[in-house]
């Protein structure tokens, strides 16, 4: 009986417990977040969104929880996230990557202020004149990129690029770096795909067409699976220049790179101004990021058998 009455004591103080963790999470009000997929780009956006909300929100962050929800780079999953932080009335929402930016902005149909992050065309994807919606983009560097491309071959002359048709800040993005690549006699040859299963496919059609080394967007079905692409592109020996440093620490030659988490950072102090009150979210207060930095990979070099620039304006992954 003495057992009997413990453990009946021990389930209700659990329950009570429970109970009141419960409350204590409903009385917090919700920020939810949608990353389109996982690659340590977007990644480093939503830690540097957490920092950036933690750093000016200060106290008042402890007053929210966040819910973050993965899209696995499907826009139609995006939309769904999009509805039902909609249905459970979130203070504010951010998204990380377009697809998720315009699923927000279109389920939040401005009742709710959307906070977008890592948007390379805010203007294609329609978000510069929806109500209730900014956030920061993230414009690639080509003349850094095409200029880091002619240091390592300084007679490239066909770049290939692989790009997803349904990601509208590629598209955009395409049509930039051809122009400013035609300046300098360099043909951009591309190869669109639909989703992430016809990268594999599109990868060897591309290498077909005896470019010289591909370059990476901010396309984020492409770089979710860059390790499919760096295995048939070693295989040939052809450099693979990513858009940031992390894919030159995941086996890309070299990147005129943005700073994701700092991207992030500003995003998420963004927010924090919203949720307190001393902004409105309208594009009057996005930023945009343009300034890069030059980063390469020793090791990824001598595999490829590419003689290192003479140069010190670069920073070696390796070290």
């Amino acid at each position: 009986m003495k057992k009997l009455f413990k453990t009946i004591f021990m389930s209700v103080a659990l329950l009570a417990s429970s109970l009141s963790f419960t409350a204590c999470n409903s009385n917090k009000q919700r920020i939810g977040i949608i990353q389109f997929g996982t690659h340590e780009s977007l990644n480093d956006c939503y830690n540097g969104m957490v920092k950036g909300l933690k750093e000016e929100l200060k106290d008042q962050f402890d007053d929210y929880v966040i819910d973050r929800q993965n899209s696995n780079f499907d826009a139609a999953s995006s939309a769904a996230q999009a509805n039902t932080f909609v249905s459970k009335r979130v203070s504010i929402i951010g998204a990380i990557a377009t697809p998720s930016a315009m699923a927000a902005a279109s389920a939040a149909k401005g009742t709710i202020p959307v906070v977008y992050c890592a948007v390379s065309d805010p203007a294609s994807a329609g978000l510069t004149t929806m109500e209730n919606v900014t956030g920061s983009s993230d414009l690639l560097d080509f003349d850094g990129q095409l200029s880091l491309i002619k240091t390592f071959i300084p007679a490239v002359a066909k770049i290939g690029v692989l790009y997803t048709l349904s990601e509208a800040n590629s598209l955009s993005q395409i049509e930039t770096l051809r122009t400013k690549a035609e300046a300098l006699n360099i043909e951009i040859v591309t190869q669109a795909i639909t989703n992430a299963s016809e990268i594999p496919t599109a990868t060897d059609t591309l290498l077909n067409k005896n470019v010289d080394c591909l370059t990476n967007l901010t396309d984020n079905t492409v770089v979710g699976a860059l390790d499919i692409i760096l295995a048939k592109t070693n295989a040939k020996k052809i450099p693979v220049f990513g858009s940031e440093i992390d894919q030159v620490k995941g086996g890309c030659l070299a990147s005129a790179s943005l700073d994701y988490v700092a991207l992030g950072e500003k995003t998420g102090a963004i927010m924090a101004k919203i949720l307190k009150g001393d902004a409105k979210a309208s594009n009057d207060i996005a930023i945009k990021i343009e300034d890069s930095f030059n980063c390469y990979s020793e090791k990824v070099a001598n595999d490829l058998g590419i003689t290192l620039p003479e140069t010190k304006d670069m920073k070696n992954v390796d070290k």
